[in-house]
């Protein structure tokens, strides 16, 4: 339905901050505002409504979102009607702030505040006050051709000493496992063909509802879509990642050889302060185990250097760590302290400098390792995903690799939007792949030629 107000549908742009799982509302988003009648645009420009989806999860992505924010107070005040709305983990955690602060915004709205805002855009699709974004038809999909993301939960009951995520998105919530199993079959019959399942702390699914885990069945039914090529699984927590679990995880078909596996620290006495409830042993031990199972096995982490009361010693240990299990890929930060979490209250803080200086020494080590594991890759044949086609290139993404954080791969030859192609890999750096498309026009997910 259109808007009384609006002679034509009301046009409604959504500027998405932060990790997958906000583009995962921002998605839905967009699925409820087709379906009350407005229209979704992927400009600013084009819009009368511009909805920024903020992230609060370190300073750095705090500060990002409140220079958006005043960018789209700037961007409403040079066109009478315009507005901008906000939601997302900032203003779930900061809101009342936020409002006091920028009086010009038209809507402050918390995570999964969907009535309320679709009321402040003048739009329900329902029409009798409540809102359904569970539907799969209801998303549009804002990622790259080919992949999507499926939340099969939100939440986290971890309380690792620095994280504030249970404070913006609550304790652990799964879905349904039938719901994500027909959003999952929608998806694929929209052509998608990657399926990256992400949570807050995938281990854990299925424990709140089920009184267990449930992660492998979920997989396993979710193997059986037709469509469906590769499944990703990230954001896997190493207390409750044990060996075994991991060993039945390599067994489930279709599950790329990706194993998404934070550390965060390696010193045994950083990780108790940081609350992770492990040690560097059985860390390694679980990795080990996953790439006896999986022997192309791709290890991702996470790090992160300056955690107070990391002195040298420590730091060696994370070091040498990282050194010896020769991660495939790893991110890594410096600790920024959150508001009300108990790491914010430790002293012994480690200097600016000192943590950059560290930050500095792990990239060198890890650039070093990429490029040797790289090196390794050059005269082999790979599954690549095509994401972009521009000026006759292509480029994608192997099955090792995650979206936006992980390599690329320049492909060579022609390709579709979506497919994935065998490519001979023929060049190698850190961080970027090149290769030959084999068969022109071939998608290996379909297993027939063009």
């Amino acid at each position: 339905m259109n808007c009384a107000r609006h002679k034509r549908p009301l046009r409604i742009a959504i500027h998405t901050l932060g990790c997958a799982k906000n583009l995962v509302d921002s998605e839905r988003l967009a699925g409820i505002v087709c379906a009350a009648g407005g229209k979704f645009v992927p400009q600013p420009s084009q819009a009368d409504v511009l909805v920024v989806n903020t992230c609060g999860f370190v300073d750095d992505a705090k500060e990002e979102s409140v220079h958006v924010l005043l960018e789209a107070v700037r961007w409403k005040k040079c066109k009478v009607g315009r507005r901008v709305v906000v939601m997302g983990c900032l203003s779930q955690r900061d809101g009342a702030e936020i409002e006091r602060e920028m009086p010009e915004l038209d809507g402050v709205f918390g995570i999964g505040d969907w009535v309320p805002m679709m009321d402040a855009l003048i739009l329900n699709p329902l029409g009798n006050g409540r809102v359904s974004c569970a539907s799969p038809a209801g998303r549009r999909l804002l990622s790259s051709p080919g992949s999507a993301y499926l939340r099969i939960s939100d939440g986290c009951s971890m309380e690792c000493s620095f994280c504030a995520i249970a404070q913006m998105r609550g304790y652990l919530r799964s879905e349904p496992m039938e719901r994500l199993v027909a959003e999952a079959e929608a998806l694929a019959d929209a052509g998608v063909r990657e399926l990256i399942l992400i949570g807050q702390e995938t281990t854990s699914y299925g424990t709140d509802l089920y009184g267990r885990r449930m992660l492998i069945e979920l997989l396993g039914r979710l193997a059986e879509i037709p469509n469906i090529h590769w499944l990703r699984l990230l954001y896997l927590h190493p207390p409750s990642t044990t060996p075994k679990f991991l060993e039945e995880l390599a067994r489930v078909p279709k599950l790329c050889s990706y194993l998404d596996f934070p550390i965060e620290h390696a010193s045994n006495r950083v990780l108790k302060a940081m609350n992770r409830g492990t040690t560097a042993a059985r860390m390694k031990e679980a990795i080990q185990a996953f790439r006896e199972a999986r022997p192309d096995a791709c290890v991702r982490t996470s790090v992160m250097v300056g955690f107070p009361g990391e002195d040298e010693a420590a730091f060696d240990e994370l070091y040498h760590f990282m050194e010896e299990v020769q991660f495939e890929r790893a991110g890594v930060f410096i600790f920024s302290p959150q508001e009300a979490t108990p790491a914010a209250t430790l002293f012994a803080r480690v200097e600016e400098g000192i943590a950059l200086e560290r930050l500095d020494r792990i990239m060198k080590l890890q650039r070093r390792i990429c490029r040797q594991k790289h090196a390794r890759l050059v005269g082999q044949t790979l599954e690549v995903l095509v994401e972009r086609v521009r000026n006759g290139q292509c480029w994608g993404r192997t099955s090792w690799d995650a979206p936006e954080i992980d390599a690329e791969v320049r492909v060579m030859g022609c390709a579709t939007l979506g497919d994935i192609v065998p490519v001979k890999i023929t060049d190698a750096s850190a961080y970027r792949l090149q290769g030959i498309a084999l068969t022109d026009g071939q998608d290996m997910s379909k297993g027939v030629a063009r």
